[in-house]
């Protein structure tokens, strides 16, 4: 048995000595040295006088064979010839490593190690003859053991293996377990990841190990996988040299070694420290410096070839070759340039390209100009067509959006409307940006904007103007749309006819786009809703005194009075509200919502008198609703409405009464507020108070209210004079302060 093991081990030695340089010599000599082949180009890789190979394998300095031929003793390399027919392998130093293979260029040096093995007869008995179940690798600088390129595996069916590893004074242990029952057929083996537990098992090492050891065992002696599995195998071995498969237990037990790398550096220092002695300085001319491992290797620059330790790296002749085709080459030091042939110009140094001919070149700047042209005629085309259409959308939903009408009605006024682009309000709204937005109602969302140096309020309808009677929407949408739409186009030319300070402005409009846009004077203290109802549970800070109370009412008053009896066309509002009256930085008002408003049809007939009166006392109602919001701070809802009247009629007005004007006023003002409230809400129309009878009253109410006596900061409560005419009186602010003490 021992000469049958031994007899194995010298013709697995003999078949890697085939396989591997033959699979690697090109990387032996580097890939610079590969290109010079032949006697003279191995012997200008080792030193003058030295044997440049050994075997197969070639010896490249800083290795070297013999006394002189290396550059420090751990490169030394034993060469002995063997006499009987054996292959001729060099040893690392005077060790029983066998080296398979130098390579300069990766700074690495391929050996051959031992596979370990652990083998049984058919009763689970040991095999001693073939036992190798622990064995190992020690190295010392410069070398270590590559983790990068190596792989350790375990192969067999009853197979546990350990791998115990060690740099400097730091230990590691690693392992995996092979189980299997059956014989492994090909369909269990994956084809992308042949090693993954049955049969086989691998994982990777750590780098940097300068010793290793391996130990290989069997759970049951294999006596139930004995007969296609006598053995378990364990071994580390270059990266994607071994790939396991349904014969590799049989591979194995005739295979004694298998190539690991190792990892070497020229010496243990970095480039920068090395590179400062130009005496030790291992790299020579023409090469380039790398921190490699715990130290650094040598290279040939790109275009030179040679051994980087020995006399430097030449230049390499690409020339030689002829690489220029449809050129000549000159050989250039690291390159080579190609001059051109006649008929041929360089694409670059080294690509000549064909010079199209003066035909060639004629008809092609013809096709070129010619598409050019065409091109361009297309384009223009196109943009003209595109213009109209674009021309011809605006016009639609310019007339759409009511702008034909409020053209004509603005013509018998005498007045022009201003009107915008969609570019103007999209610029100064930032494209509709959330964060520019202040509101929303029911019909459209209101944005804060800055045009002619002014803050403007843009409110943008949520509905498109219905110029497309095939748009995909059902009868009742399409109801709500045309609907929303004509309150929007209403509200338009409402306020492009009424002038008067507390009736906000509209300063324009932009109606050529699918959603009309309006432009208001901007009102920065929000609503008068905003200013006396909580919000989130909050309370308006600071809230909103008795006389401001009663001068934003006068206010309010004064703007219906005016649309009722006093504007060339008179309106009924049909929507006042608290949410409808707006307070600019004064705290004055400007009634809004003209959507709904409906204008005095014109004609004196007794029918449209008595209905115009009607829908008036429908106004005066609201405004009573408006009295209840700012007397009580409550939501005028029926139950507070009903609340409200019994508190006036029953004396028990100041339970019902805001707190936050309870303190300062007086009895008389707040019963004489209250009895006017309820002349608003009479349940019978046409008793009701006219709005300027209510305008008359709250003027008297206010100049009956008392100087302020404490002489302290005064509060406005009259009105402001009114661009028409139409005043609520003037009353000082100092009485107005005095009657809320």
């Amino acid at each position: 048995m021992a000469f049958q093991y031994g007899m194995l081990v010298r013709l697995s030695i003999m078949l890697l000595a085939v396989l591997v340089p033959a699979a690697t010599i090109v990387v032996a000599t580097t890939r610079a040295s590969a290109r010079q082949g032949g006697e003279e180009g191995e012997t200008a890789m080792a030193r003058p006088g030295c044997k440049p190979k050994c075997g197969n394998v070639t010896i490249p300095y800083p290795f070297g064979i013999g006394a002189g031929c290396y550059s420090r003793p751990e490169f030394s390399i034993t060469c002995i010839e063997s006499n009987n027919n054996e292959p001729t392998l060099p040893r690392l130093m005077k060790t029983r490593i066998f080296v398979a293979n130098i390579s300069l260029e990766e700074g690495e040096l391929h050996i051959l190690q031992l596979v370990n093995r652990d083998c049984y007869d058919d009763h689970g008995i040991p095999l001693p003859k073939e036992d190798q179940s622990s064995g190992g690798l020690r190295v010392y600088n410069p070398y270590t053991i590559s983790g990068e390129k190596n792989r350790f595996f375990a192969v067999g069916c009853d197979t546990k293996a350990y791998l115990f590893g060690g740099r400097d004074d730091q230990r590691y242990t690693t392992g995996c377990v092979s189980i299997c029952r059956k014989k492994i057929g090909g369909y269990a083996i994956d084809k992308n990841e042949s090693c993954s537990g049955m049969g086989c098992c691998e994982t990777k090492i750590p780098p940097g190990l300068n010793n290793l050891t391996l130990r290989v065992e069997s759970y049951q002696n294999h006596r139930y996988v004995w007969d296609f599995n006598p053995c378990g195998f364990a071994f580390v071995v270059k990266l994607g040299y071994f790939t396991f498969s349904t014969t590799s237990f049989q591979q194995l037990r005739n295979t004694s070694r298998l190539p690991l790398v190792l990892v070497w550096q020229v010496k243990e220092e970095s480039c920068e420290l090395a590179s400062q002695n130009h005496d030790t300085f291992a790299c020579k001319g023409n090469t380039t410096c790398h921190n490699w491992s715990m130290g650094y290797i040598c290279r040939c620059r790109k275009g030179f070839e040679g051994n980087p330790y020995l006399y430097g790296c030449q230049d390499i002749n690409e020339c030689a070759s002829n690489p220029c085709k449809n050129g000549q080459c000159t050989n250039l030091p690291g390159n080579y340039s190609c001059s051109c042939d006649s008929g041929y110009r360089n694409q670059d140094k080294i690509t000549c390209i064909k010079v199209p001919s003066e035909t060639s070149l004629k008809i092609s700047l013809g096709v070129s100009l010619s598409f050019s042209v065409l091109l361009v005629a297309i384009f223009w085309i196109y943009r003209k067509q595109r213009k109209s259409h674009i021309e011809k959308l605006k016009q639609k939903y310019f007339d759409a959006n009511g702008g034909a009408l409020l053209e004509k009605k603005m013509a018998t006024l005498g007045k022009t409307a201003r009107f915008f682009t969609e570019n103007d309000v999209q610029a100064t709204t930032n494209n509709y940006d959330k964060v520019k937005k202040v509101g929303e109602g029911r019909y459209g969302i209101v944005y804060k904007g800055i045009l002619d140096k002014q803050e403007v309020a843009i409110k943008k309808s949520t509905v498109s103007a219905p110029i497309d009677p095939n748009q995909n929407t059902d009868r009742v949408d399409q109801k709500q749309i045309t609907a929303a739409h004509n309150q929007f186009v209403k509200e338009m030319t409402a306020l492009y006819q009424i002038n008067h300070t507390n009736v906000v402005r509209l300063i324009g409009c932009c109606l050529d786009t699918p959603t009309p846009i309006l432009v208001y004077e901007f009102m920065c203290k929000g609503t008068l809703y905003e200013n006396i109802h909580d919000k989130n549970g909050k309370k308006p800070s600071p809230p909103l005194t008795l006389a401001q109370r009663l001068r934003i009412a006068a206010e309010t008053a004064d703007a219906l009075a005016y649309l009722h009896h006093s504007a060339v066309t008179r309106f009924i509002h049909r929507d006042v509200k608290t949410a409808n009256i707006l307070l600019d930085k004064n705290l004055t008002a400007k009634l809004s919502g003209f959507g709904a408003s409906t204008p005095f049809p014109g004609d004196e007939n007794e029918t449209s008198i008595l209905a115009f009166e009607k829908e008036k006392g429908d106004d005066v109602y609201s405004f009573g609703l408006v009295l209840v919001e700012l007397l009580t701070g409550l939501k005028a809802e029926e139950k507070e409405v009903k609340l409200f009247v019994r508190s006036v009629e029953g004396s028990t007005l100041r339970q019902t009464l805001d707190e936050e004007i309870l303190e300062k006023c007086s009895d008389e003002v707040i019963k004489k507020a209250a009895e006017l409230t309820l002349k608003c809400l009479n349940s019978r129309g046409e008793e009701r108070l006219s709005m300027k009878d209510v305008l008359g009253e709250l003027q008297k109410l206010l100049g009956t209210m008392p100087q302020h006596p404490s002489g302290g900061e005064e509060d406005d409560i009259s009105p402001s004079p009114k661009d028409t005419g139409n005043l609520v009186g003037s009353s000082s602010a100092e009485s107005a302060e005095a009657a809320c003490k």
